[in-house]
């Protein structure tokens, strides 16, 4: 399996966290709702690194050598490069209590969750086609 091939299943099975998490929130599950929520951002982050080459051991915050590693091939996501590691740092602190039931997490934190989830998909599809659209030349 090539890089491309690798990412593209990690980038499905962000976008399946991500309905998995838009489902626990349907269904008032708030905590399994910021549980899907920050592996649909850390399989987008794991995604974008595989798609550049870079096969970074398992760790549940890959944004801060993303970040890092995009913006040396010239894909700087400035003032939201920040705020995607921000929002992957919350969310992987929040993973374990969420999933243990350790925290009785509320609404508006799993509302939170989710667009945060939400922009990083964005910022880092955006990326994405700009990579495959470099690799295709």
């Amino acid at each position: 399996m090539d890089n491309i091939q690798r990412s593209e299943l990690l980038f499905k099975a962000a976008d399946e966290c991500l309905s998995h998490a838009e489902g626990s929130f349907g269904r008032k599950a708030w905590n399994m709702a910021i549980r899907r929520a920050q592996e649909a951002v850390e399989l987008e982050l794991t995604a974008i690194l595989a798609l550049i080459g870079i096969h970074y051991p398992k760790d549940h915050d890959q944004a801060p050598l993303a970040m890092r590693v995009l913006k040396a091939n010239g894909y700087d996501l400035n003032e939201d490069a920040q705020k995607v590691e921000l929002i992957s740092l919350d969310l992987s602190r929040k993973r374990g209590p969420a999933l243990h039931q350790e925290d009785g997490y509320d609404e508006q934190t799993a509302i939170k969750a989710l667009d945060g989830a939400k922009f990083v998909k964005d910022k880092i599809e955006k990326i994405r086609l700009a990579i495959l659209l470099r690799l295709k030349k």
